[in-house]
């Protein structure tokens, strides 16, 4: 079966045969130059010229994951799953689809002359997208820029922005390393993986250079314990940090089709779990000034319906249901106000939610779970994405 990730769902596309889906799994192996094994998953990656694009260069990353078949039980059958990097353009972040408030602290980046910057989510949540309009933003400096990444995803034409790719023989802590030697003004490292790249990061940024890097964590505000795993001193990460993001993409409602029905209509599970975040999200934004942002809230103890979608013989979205996806960002902004009360405990740092209500008082933080309880109270998203983004 061939599936694709379109900007509104998964489309099955065409359903194969066993023989031409092993034909295929088979073709792309050797455009990747490997050799399958039964029982073993494999990472891999080919270069591929489009002509239906006009010649352009793209990366394809492929994951070979082992499965299991009732039909065929002696092969090795694998499900090959492709990301396709090189298509995209860098574009601004307003027609990425952030507000006016995001992208006022999104173009931040631009006034901080050195500081570690990091961004955290999902594997296709957009925010190699939003770094790349971030470093589009940065190159206007003329300052000295250069990325490693794994692979290179958008070739950026700017003179002044040079762009590495890792392979096997070539990993982050070398290449932080060499990137060093080269003194650059601005440096963006496409990930964190180990202690090692995460002190050469932490290095450049206490030492004049502006870094930016993706790390795995759950929230933004989780990074504190992620670093200390790595052993990284809580201290020398919060004296470089100027702000932290976590990025999800979700799918709003079709404006034209979606419905509203009661909330005793959804299944007991959904219910109770909506009613019990709602009350946690008021009862938090209660203890901030954050109230005053949210002027549509409805009382939590008045929760009687919700959005959800509409009919499949809709025009305007196609059936699905749903609009083209848009992206939410949380931006932690570790200001002066901000760093000067936790300076006073330290430990506030791995209390989220301490920490969550100091970035609330004393900057513009908007957690996911805040915004997505406003998108969903105003009918912009159905449960099932609110659980999505909350999480």
């Amino acid at each position: 079966m061939i599936i694709m990730d379109t900007e509104i769902s998964q489309e099955n596309i065409r359903v194969l045969s066993l023989e031409a889906g092993r034909r295929i799994i088979n073709i792309i192996a050797g455009n990747c130059q490997i050799t399958l094994k039964k029982g073993q998953g494999l990472d891999a990656k080919f270069i591929f010229i489009s002509n239906f694009y006009k010649g352009v260069r793209v990366n394809i990353r492929v994951a070979f994951l082992p499965i299991s078949s009732k039909l065929d039980k002696e092969s090795a059958l694998f499900e090959a799953v492709l990301r396709i990097h090189g298509l995209n353009k860098v574009i601004d972040f307003k027609y990425i689809g952030f507000t006016d408030d995001k992208v006022e602290l999104l173009e931040k980046s631009y006034i901080h002359p050195q500081g570690l910057i990091i961004s955290t989510g999902p594997t296709g949540s957009g925010k190699t997208t939003t770094f790349y309009a971030m470093l589009k933003l940065l190159s206007q400096k003329k300052s000295s820029i250069i990325t490693i990444e794994d692979p290179v995803e958008i070739e950026l034409r700017e003179s002044n922005i040079t762009q590495m790719n890792i392979s096997e023989d070539f990993g982050y802590s070398e290449a932080v390393r060499i990137m060093l030697r080269s003194e650059p003004d601005i440096m963006m490292i496409g990930e964190i993986r180990d202690e090692i790249t995460a002190k050469h990061a932490l290095i450049a940024a206490e030492t004049g250079h502006l870094v930016l890097t993706t790390l795995h964590t759950n929230s933004s505000l989780s990074i504190f314990g992620r670093f200390k795993s790595l052993n990284i001193d809580s201290g020398q990460l919060f004296s470089v940090l100027k702000f932290v993001t976590a990025q999800r993409l979700y799918n709003p409602l079709c404006p034209e089709c979606k419905k509203r029905i009661g909330s005793e209509k959804l299944p007991s599970i959904y219910r109770y779990a909506l009613e019990e975040n709602l009350k946690f999200t008021a009862s938090m934004l209660s203890k901030t000034n954050m109230c005053n942002r949210f002027l549509d809230f409805k009382e939590v103890s008045c929760f009687d319906s919700v959005y959800v979608r509409g009919e499949k013989s809709c025009d305007n979205c196609g059936g699905t249901g749903y609009v083209k996806r848009k992206p939410l960002i949380e931006i932690a902004e570790f200001n002066d106000a901000v760093k000067e009360e936790i300076y006073g405990n330290m430990t506030a740092l791995f209390n989220l939610s301490s920490l969550e209500e100091i970035l609330m008082n004393l900057s513009n933080f908007e957690s996911l779970k805040v915004q997505s309880f406003n998108k969903l109270i105003n009918g912009e998203i159905d449960p099932v994405t609110y659980f999505n983004l909350s999480k």
